[in-house]
């Protein structure tokens, strides 16, 4: 796996090589890649923390079920989750 630079580096590579949505397509690239390696389900959650360091609610907490209840529906509950 990459360091945070080289994803960012492959990120820059792939807009140049005019891809759409480049960040997405490397994210969704390297989400696969943890699910061949593990077998497991794998969900991304993101945070503003490093953005707005000063902001309430920057853990994970009861205000966020609704949105891994969205996320987790219908996974295969044997495979685990990353």
């Amino acid at each position: 796996m990459p360091n945070w630079k080289e994803v960012l580096d492959e990120i820059q590579l792939e807009a140049k090589r005019g891809v759409p949505n480049a960040l997405d397509v490397v994210r969704r690239k390297y989400i696969l890649e943890i699910h061949r390696k593990t077998g497991r389900n794998v969900i991304a959650y993101y945070s503003g923390w490093l953005q707005r360091g000063n902001a309430i609610d920057v853990i994970v907490n009861d205000k966020d079920k609704n949105a891994f209840m969205v996320n987790i529906h219908k996974l295969d509950r044997t495979k685990g989750l990353d």
